[in-house]
């Protein structure tokens, strides 16, 4: 069960980013953006999943999580400072739009190739049990990253070293 607060953040949270999503294909598909890739259907997978967690657990995604991010914290202003690569991009336009990345709310940079998130998070997840910390890691992965060797390995480092990660 969960109090009527994280509930009503949650659904607060998959609308937004249903609006993001129909905003930011909009500005896509006008030559406004040069890259976006929604995560409409595919909400409430994301953003309960972040609810579940706790602010020291380190999420790693791909392309289609931009609701863990946003019930994270991470603002409207910085989607867009992000997405458009302007002077207040913390990247100061150096990676492609929807690349989000967040240190302080613990979101790992998103990269470009498929499935590389996968033995990070195993790594990065084993690290952490290595330094006694109580946290977990999340890996979100679609079925293009499933069919890369980066799965296989990421999850056989997983099972071998009994990391504590979520795929």
């Amino acid at each position: 069960e969960i109090d009527r607060e994280t509930a009503t953040r949650i659904y607060d949270t998959m609308e937004y980013i249903r609006v993001l999503d129909e905003r930011m294909i909009g500005a896509q598909r006008q030559g406004r953006l040069s890259f976006y890739l929604a995560s409409t259907g595919e909400e409430a997978a994301s953003v309960a999943s972040a609810a579940a967690l706790s602010d020291n657990d380190m999420i790693m995604s791909q392309y289609r999580e931009q609701g863990a991010l946003a019930y994270r914290g991470y603002t409207t202003t910085q989607f867009m400072n992000q997405m458009f690569s302007n002077q207040e991009d913390p990247n100061k336009g150096r990676q492609m739009p929807i690349h989000y990345g967040d240190k302080p709310l613990n979101f790992m940079t998103i990269s470009s190739p498929l499935g590389t998130q996968i033995p990070q998070a195993s790594g990065y997840a084993y690290g952490q049990k290595m330094a006694g910390n109580e946290a977990i890691t999340i890996c979100y992965f679609g079925e293009g990253a499933a069919s890369e060797g980066d799965f296989h390995a990421g999850l056989n480092m997983a099972a071998v070293l009994n990391c504590p990660v979520i795929f």
